[in-house]
């Protein structure tokens, strides 16, 4: 009887000081993420989470860390539904990741610091999308913006807005190619308009043109900040 109370002693002990032990690594390794740091499992180094784990609070993570932050790979999800899956560096979207959103939208390309930035790809549920190059979270550089009816525009951008030279299609084979300036279309010339299809299509846009008082300019701007605005 004596040697088994002391055989149970020893267990609980033992238990005792391992709960202790992994209470002591659970508080030790911290996750400097504050939106994901009431729960870590997963690798530590030096009190900080380091390797491959899982941390969770309002949002989650499950992925690589690297000194307390994401870096490496890993999949980021948002309490409101958007799901980032790609690279991070220092606890920030950097390298190439795709972010779904929950209405079924979604980029997919190169970020940096939490930016869209670089080379990459925005899609809407309808099948709008633009693909090119991006600067702080705007469309800047080249790029070419497809609405869901087949027309895009093809060109320069800058700030989110088309900048520089570009060409503009209707999904009907009018092509408008000119110099555009903060989203407005500023300089026109027969040589940089160019009817691909009859002569009736040149007739409706007088006539359009003849209703509204617009020159060639302001149709051309408006038809073009209705595509990218409204994909």
């Amino acid at each position: 009887m004596f040697r088994n109370c002391l055989i149970m002693l020893f267990v609980a002990v033992l238990f005792f000081i391992y709960a202790e032990d992994l209470q002591a690594k659970e508080i030790k390794c911290k996750v400097l993420d504050k939106d994901i740091a009431e729960s870590y499992e997963g690798e530590c180094k030096d009190g900080l989470a380091h390797g491959k784990g899982r941390a969770k609070g309002k949002d989650s993570y499950e992925g690589e860390f690297k000194n307390g932050l994401e870096e490496g790979e890993g999949i980021y999800k948002w309490s409101k539904g958007d799901v980032y899956d790609g690279e991070w560096k220092a606890g920030k979207r950097t390298g190439w990741g795709i972010l779904s959103l929950p209405g079924g939208a979604f980029y997919e390309g190169e970020w940096q610091d939490d930016n869209c930035h670089g080379n990459g790809a925005y899609n809407w549920p309808n099948g709008a999308f633009y693909e090119g190059e991006w600067k702080d979270n705007k469309r800047n550089g080249h790029g070419v913006f497809y609405g869901s009816d087949k027309s895009f525009f093809n060109g320069e951008w800058k700030d989110g807005k088309q900048h520089g030279e570009g060409v503009y299609q209707l999904s009907n084979g009018i092509s408008v190619r000119g110099i555009w300036k903060n989203g407005a279309f500023v300089k026109e010339s027969r040589e940089q308009l160019e009817f691909k299809v009859d002569r009736k299509i040149n007739d409706l846009i007088e006539a359009e043109r003849s209703k509204t008082g617009e020159s060639v300019s302001e149709l051309i701007t408006r038809a073009v900040k209705n595509l990218i605005e409204k994909p």
